[in-house]
């Protein structure tokens, strides 16, 4: 087979990031897709004007803020609601069309992108304050500066795709995926939760999450011994590979980014998390190059006739001690530090914490300090070599002044990034963040409000340890002697023999609510009260959300909402679900005629509207459409739709290969067989 050579300074590097940066903006426009498409789907229920939570009170409660709906509202004279409907229409378009479309994958498009969902994220309150929402602006923010900053990406030449900044912001999605994955499991023992440190989260964590998937009622049977096992191994691989991010041998990269991902699909099997793990695999691209993607790299003709360097078997033997000594240091503090051994008596594998939390606190005060400095070490060999190569790989002077000013600006904007987010990183070791400079607090309060940089940090403790507390609906039709029928959801667990389902990537946002007031009191849950009035009118925007009325044709007369402990059966059971009732009325009896309950409705402006929303032919029909469809579907659907086009434009139009011709200093380098083929 003939191979071929380019001149040797068009490529001074055997990595490149390429086809990575074009995969992670493909997966970004896939994530934006989701997220659009699972909010549009939802936004009558939850923001009409007789929905769950009024798009006009939310605007009303922040009449100080620029809001960019209500300006875009107050120039095109159109309510705020079907603002936000079209900004959802059209994000689901553009993203959709870009996960199709090379050339619309630009920081422009990216740049409209978040804008249309911080612009959401401003007036939807909070059912949209999740951290998943935050990371996705934040990771959304370091896309706009990924993407080519072109209106229309036009390929005219094959080196016009080489980007010299593509280290320097692929190591920025790096930092974040570390920032995001290292305080996820620290904070689970800085929280100072019993079960975490007992290793007995995990015997709670899969039937006590939002909403279980099927696998985790069988997880959920694990004998104990493995339990602990399993969460002391989700220490050392979410925080303790942590450091492996910033690790000068591309292998160690690898293996974090191969651990990471295996992790993230381990827990979104057992657990619906929306779009979140798919998007925190997508910023795990950072650790990878093409190499790993199975593309070749372009070579000189002289590396293959050039002689090998003396001494370099000594080099090749250098690495690998240095891979088992890493590989030994891991294995024995993990082994250590939770003291994993063998009970012959039992006959299990005894796993337990061996560090008080004095201990572990003087730990990370100095592990964290290292990690710092390790990334902006990393950070900086990053800028300089990116720069190095934007200086020598062009051909002409003018060329190499250009992009070796570009980058260095990328490198000057991700230093300025990296520092302002060490801020929010840092709250999980109080001395590490009072030694920060009070400048970058000052940058990081200028810039709070837009969620570029944010702290992370999920299930802090553990809830459900005597039990999952599910809220029940129940409404009656007469006030004497009612006969209670409960509401049933699509999503959260109520009927027992329900199995439980696979939403991800869809995020049914009121049953997640529904699962925060269910650990809290429902003075401290305003919504609740709004939801459960408009279950008295029957409002069909937002039983839409719920999946089995009751009352179809007649509204009840009165609703309660009762408290229930959920466990999950021991097979081979029928239900999946056993409950044991906690409090009959965790939410007191209501109806249209009680006096403080409508006057409480009606101090807030939460009552019905009569007054139907103004038609719009387009609009209206779109919604009808996605109406045949549940929430789930939906969000999958324009993804699908999608990624069926771009199989078959691979399989119908893909063009044979030509050879490469390409042009420097007035002469035509053409492809050259090395070696001919014989006859």
């Amino acid at each position: 087979m003939a191979k071929y050579s380019l001149p040797e300074k068009m490529f001074t590097s055997t990595l490149q990031y390429t086809h990575t940066r074009n995969l992670f903006l493909v997966c970004m426009s896939i994530v934006y897709t989701f997220a659009f498409a699972s909010l549009y789907w939802q936004q009558a229920g939850l923001y009409s004007d007789n929905g769950v939570l009024p798009l006009r009170l939310q605007i009303q409660q922040q009449e100080n803020v620029q809001l960019f709906i209500v300006k875009v509202a107050k120039m095109l004279r159109w309510t705020p609601y079907r603002i936000m409907e079209c900004i959802l229409l059209i994000s689901i378009c553009l993203s959709s069309s870009m996960i199709l479309f090379k050339c619309l994958r630009t920081s422009v498009t990216f740049a409209m992108l978040w804008l249309a969902y911080y612009s959401c994220f401003q007036i939807a309150g909070q059912f949209l304050y999740f951290q998943w929402d935050t990371l996705l602006l934040e990771a959304g923010f370091l896309t706009i500066l990924v993407a080519p900053m072109r209106i229309l990406y036009l390929k005219r030449k094959q080196v016009e795709d080489f980007l010299y900044q593509d280290r320097i912001t692929l190591w920025l999605v790096r930092w974040l995926a570390f920032r995001l994955l290292f305080a996820s499991g620290i904070v689970k023992l800085t929280g100072g939760d019993k079960t975490w440190w007992a290793l007995t989260a995990t015997t709670f964590h899969y039937q006590s999450q939002c909403i279980p998937t099927p696998l985790a009622y069988y997880a959920h049977q694990a004998p104990v011994w493995l339990h602990k096992l399993s969460t002391a191994l989700v220490y050392m691989f979410m925080s303790g590979t942590g450091i492996l991010f910033f690790s000068p041998f591309r292998v160690h990269r690898l293996i974090a980014f191969v651990v990471q991902t295996s992790l993230q699909l381990l827990i979104a099997i057992t657990g619906n998390y929306n779009f979140f793990n798919f998007l925190t695999i997508v910023l795990c691209f950072g650790l990878i190059d093409d190499r790993f993607l199975g593309y070749s790299q372009w070579q000189s003709a002289d590396d293959e006739q050039r002689p090998k360097r003396p001494f370099s078997w000594l080099t090749a033997i250098f690495r690998r001690c240095i891979h088992l000594l890493v590989l030994i240091t891991y294995t024995y503090l993990t082994v250590r530090w939770f003291g994993i051994h063998w009970d012959k008596k039992q006959q299990i594998i005894v796993t337990n914490i061996t560090f008080t939390r004095a201990q572990f606190d003087f730990f990370l005060k100095r592990f964290l300090a290292i990690c710092l400095f390790l990334a902006w070490c990393s950070l900086v060999f990053t800028i300089g070599r990116s720069a190095f190569i934007a200086i020598r790989r062009p051909t002409k002077i003018y060329g190499k002044i250009f992009h070796a000013l570009v980058t260095i600006a990328y490198g000057i904007l991700a230093m300025s990034l990296f520092f302002v987010s060490m801020v929010p990183f840092t709250v999980i070791e109080r001395q590490t963040a009072k030694a920060l400079p009070y400048e970058l607090q000052a940058w990081y309060n200028k810039f709070q409000d837009y969620h570029v940089f944010n702290a992370y940090g999920l299930f802090r403790s553990m809830t459900g340890v005597d039990g999952r507390p599910e809220l029940i609906i129940e409404g009656a039709m007469s006030m004497k002697n009612p006969k209670w029928k409960e509401y049933e959801f699509y999503y959260k667990p109520g009927v027992l023999s329900t199995t439980p389902p696979f939403v991800a990537p869809h995020q049914p946002r009121l049953d997640w609510q529904m699962w925060f007031a269910a650990l809290s009191h429902y003075q401290h849950e305003p919504w609740l009260a709004f939801f459960l009035y408009r279950l008295l009118t029957n409002q069909p925007e937002v039983l839409r959300l719920i999946q089995t009325n009751p009352f179809p044709t007649t509204p009840p007369k009165q609703i309660r909402v009762a408290l229930y402990r959920y466990n999950f059966t021991k097979p081979p059971a029928k239900d999946y679900w056993q409950r044991e009732l906690v409090n009959q009325e965790w939410f007191p009896s209501i109806t249209l005629e009680s006096q403080w309950f409508i006057s409480y409705i009606e101090q807030l402006g939460v009552t019905q509207i009569d007054k139907p929303l103004s038609k719009n032919l387009f609009l209206d029909i779109i919604r009808m459409m996605s109406d045949l469809m549940n929430g789930t579907i939906f969000t999958w659907f324009p993804v699908v739709i999608a990624l069926v086009f771009v199989i078959l434009r691979k399989l119908l139009c893909t063009k044979p290969h030509k050879p490469v011709v390409m042009r420097r200093d007035h002469e035509w380098y053409q492809p050259v067989p090395m070696k001919d083929k014989e006859n």
